[in-house]
């Protein structure tokens, strides 16, 4: 069974500011949920957040990486300036994108199951719109 979780990179107090409650929820939410069939221990989604100080320039989903030890597959999760203007339904839509990227990346991998992942993160995403 794989855990997933949710790290993040700020650009800035600002960005925090504007993030923090959002992940804070989905950390909550990530800690009732568990991805069986999934050939990595850990799922986890990094938010790279614009700020006044850095801009990492990317929005949606990104940057799938499979730690040198096989002990999880991360995926960037942009939010820029703009994407703070409704950035529950960016965070909702960047999960969903990623559910299609993870699928093309591990496509051939027996250890996987599509419909698995697409479930637990449709329902991580209902959960979190209620707690937001």
């Amino acid at each position: 069974m794989a855990t997933i979780d949710f790290s993040a990179e700020f650009g800035g107090r600002d960005a925090a500011g504007v993030i923090l409650p959002h992940f804070k929820a989905l950390k909550s939410v990530a800690k009732t949920v568990l991805l069986e069939p999934f050939p990595y221990p850990k799922l986890v989604f990094i938010f790279r957040v614009d700020g006044e100080v850095y801009e990492y320039g990317l929005s949606g989903v990104g940057n799938l990486d499979i730690d040198s030890n096989g002990q999880y597959l991360s995926v960037d999760v942009g939010i820029t300036l703009e994407d703070r203007m409704d950035v529950k339904s960016k965070i909702q839509k960047a999960l969903q994108d990623g559910q299609n990227l993870i699928a093309s990346l591990l496509t051939d991998n027996d250890e996987f199951d599509e419909g698995a992942l697409r479930n637990l993160l449709d329902q991580l995403c209902a959960e979190y719109a209620k707690l937001i």
